[in-house]
């Protein structure tokens, strides 16, 4: 039989190297970084016997109606052949520096501890793809629009809506196609509502205590 993950060794041994990092869920780490939030989480898998790892970025401009904090934006961890990969207690004991070396560099927004709004916009970037990318599209403009570039943020509506023309109907219908979602993001640029958005997201998820690292 398997061994079970010690999943409070595990949580205490990715804490001690993301230490800006602070426990949400079980497995599950977040950072605050002004209106984001960044995430690590560990999945167990296979009854509790290995793990999978994801990075997320969640974007408290907007609320989901979800009632933990939504893993969008996110990446998980592959391995050389470009598989998601996944790690038992054994691998986690003896390989654990690789791993998280492997996911710094999979996430180099990871290999540091301060970045800025416009790496994190370039992290969103590389992820955008037909299954969510119209949220991972939208928070970049309100990303750009929140730190006060509003012409990038111009430029990225247009850029968003000539992505998402790309697109077949059947992925567009959900969201009403480009024009639609172009009207939303339109809406929601409002630094005031924005702001009201922001504070209600941290009282649900409970986290109006945890540190601000900021977004430059």
């Amino acid at each position: 039989m398997s061994e079970k993950l010690n999943k409070r060794k595990i949580e205490k041994d990715w804490l001690n190297v993301f230490t800006d990092f602070a426990k949400y869920l079980p497995m599950n780490f977040i950072k605050r970084k002004g209106s984001f939030l960044v995430g690590i989480y560990l999945q167990p898998i296979l009854s509790s016997t290995r793990y999978r790892v994801c990075f997320y970025v969640y974007d408290l401009m907007y609320d989901l109606e979800i009632p933990t904090v939504p893993l969008t934006s996110s990446v998980e961890l592959k391995n050389k052949k470009g598989a998601t990969n996944s790690f038992s207690m054994q691998e986690h004991n003896n390989s654990f520096e690789k791993i998280v070396q492997d996911l710094k560099n999979q996430v180099p927004l990871l290999q540091k501890e301060d970045f800025s709004y416009q790496e994190l916009a370039s992290y969103m970037k590389s992820v955008v793809d037909e299954i969510n990318g119209e949220t991972t599209l939208r928070d970049i403009v309100l990303l750009n629009y929140w730190c006060g570039n509003t012409e990038q943020a111009e430029k990225k509506i247009k850029k968003g809506k000539e992505i998402i023309l790309k697109w077949s109907e059947r992925v567009t219908k959900s969201f009403g196609g480009a024009e639609n979602w172009e009207n939303q993001v339109r809406t929601l640029m409002n630094k005031d509502t924005l702001s009201k958005t922001i504070s209600e997201q941290l009282q649900k998820y409970e986290l109006e205590n945890i540190e601000d690292y900021g977004l430059n």
